[in-house]
């Protein structure tokens, strides 16, 4: 079962509502966002809305800034089983049997994360990854040696809970050590599966001087002060034959650690097998940033191997060079199962939507937005649409032609302006002017065009607190369109 659409309204980055269409077939998607963009605000809506019935969470907590007063915020996903979308609301929260398998099967990971397996808290030698594992990473695992079968989160929990608090009773202290045993004993044995995934997806890292293996628990039950010992899960890592002793965030580089931390989560999953027929997504949210090019490419075949036969994959970068590695690898030769996603942030300081579309369809895109927007009367969204059109359809001439813009040493200063004065005086291969001088349509292009950048296509008139009337919007989207009529 796969995700066939996702619609986000008033929720964190995206105000209004945003659909997000992957097909009837449930498409994997690569998607490339800036900082600020709506890449995070996706990855925090799908994973909040499978955890919602879960872990009671209200989506009122996370609304958009800029949403009206009385707009609704909603999540809606369609799946491809046919039925309606499942949809999260403030006075609504699925909890269909699709929703709680998604929540059951499904990994969320973001480079945040990667931290927590190598964070040596305050005061402690060494890392103890117990919660990580019990409460993230296993939390729903059920433990084989209970009757009936309960998860090692809530087993842990209920131990929690009966903590005997009287050494005078025999009977309830031997209880509570046979219970203790259990969920000792289903842990160690999680352990030794987890090893062996471990093991299997770190290799392709070809790290192959350090070595990985989780130590056996042991905890007891400690009479004096009433508690549980031994809470202690430790990886053992040995670099060169030398055991680090748990201390090995102070011995590895960061590459080495965020392959350790990737494996870890990814090795997790593997031990929770996805039954056929149901929701199981994998997103990855940048966890690739303290490694270089040659150390990111083996995520590749790790998502070949291990996810792309069971998980709808979510891989969300702000680094374009690895999302065109990506798209090559994924999309291009399958574009049947896999889409590419762009997201952008305007420069303005009012910006209420978040601008994406379609890789291969940016520019056209923009303009039905634009034009939907303005048909809706919401100018201001339609004007930032048509800015958008019009920053994308002189990066798209520019690029295809090779046309000379003014240097930037940082790619992101360069701005619609720049390429557009380039573009006015661009020469066809004979050396006449692309834009006839003697051609009253290419002049009028020109025109409007230079018109409308004064005010609707001026990035600096969204950030302020600047009129915008229908009149210009309306005309600003039509010299863009001839425009992209021109430039095609």
């Amino acid at each position: 079962m796969k995700i066939k659409e996702i619609e986000i309204k008033n929720f964190r980055g995206f105000h209004k509502a945003h659909p997000i269409n992957l097909h009837d077939a449930g498409k994997n998607a690569i998607i490339y966002g800036e900082n600020g963009s709506g890449k995070s605000s996706l990855f925090l809506a799908l994973k909040h809305f499978l955890s919602s019935s879960e872990q009671n969470l209200n989506i009122r907590d996370s609304r958009n800034l800029f949403a009206e007063d009385g707009d609704d915020t909603y999540i809606k996903l369609t799946l491809n089983n046919g039925n309606p979308p499942y949809t999260w609301t403030e006075t609504n929260v699925s909890d269909s049997p699709e929703i709680l398998a998604g929540y059951k099967y499904s990994g969320f990971l973001e480079y945040r994360d990667i931290l927590a397996t190598h964070y040596l808290k305050p005061n402690e030698t060494t890392v103890n990854l117990f919660e990580l594992l019990v409460f993230t990473l296993l939390a729903e695992l059920e433990n084989p040696y209970t009757s009936p079968k309960i998860s090692f989160s809530n087993h842990w929990n209920s131990l929690k809970d009966s903590v005997p608090n009287d050494n005078r009773k025999k009977q309830e202290i031997s209880n509570f050590e046979s219970n203790l045993k259990k969920f000792k004993d289903g842990i160690n044995d999680v352990l030794e599966q987890l090893n062996l995934e471990l093991i299997s997806i770190f290799n392709y890292f070809e790290y192959g001087k350090v070595k990985l293996k989780f130590e056996p628990v042991n905890f007891s039950y400690d009479k004096a002060n009433k508690s549980i010992g031994g809470q202690e899960i430790t990886l053992k890592v040995e670099f060169a034959n030398q055991n680090l002793g748990g201390k090995h965030p102070n011995y590895l580089n960061e590459a080495k650690l965020s392959a350790i931390g990737i494996s870890i989560y990814l090795a997790s999953l593997k031990l929770n097998p996805v039954n056929t027929g149901d929701l199981a997504i994998l997103v990855l949210d940048d966890v690739l940033i303290g490694l270089d090019m040659s150390n990111r490419l083996p995520i590749i075949d790790i998502i070949d191997d291990h996810f792309i036969d069971k998980y709808q994959v979510f891989l969300m970068t702000y680094d374009l060079e690895w999302f065109e590695t990506l798209c090559e690898h994924f999309v291009e030769p399958n574009k049947l199962m896999w889409k590419a996603f762009e997201f952008y942030c305007a420069d303005d300081a009012e910006l209420e939507l978040p601008i994406f579309a379609e890789r291969t369809k940016g520019k056209d895109e923009y303009i039905k937005r634009a034009e939907k927007y303005y048909q809706q009367h919401d100018y201001k969204a339609a004007a930032v649409y048509a800015r958008s059109a019009y920053e994308a359809i002189l990066k798209f001439f520019c690029n295809k032609h090779s046309v000379p813009v003014a240097y930037h040493d940082k790619p992101k200063s360069l701005k619609a302006d720049d390429m557009w004065k380039a573009v006015k005086i661009w020469k066809n291969k004979n050396g006449t002017d692309y834009f006839d001088p003697n051609d009253p349509n290419d002049q009028k292009i020109i025109s409007h065009i230079d018109k409308a950048t004064k005010k609707i296509l001026n990035p600096l008139s969204h950030s302020r607190p600047v009129h915008i009337y229908r009149r210009e919007v309306q005309y600003a989207i039509g010299a863009v369109n001839r425009l992209d009529d021109k430039l095609k």
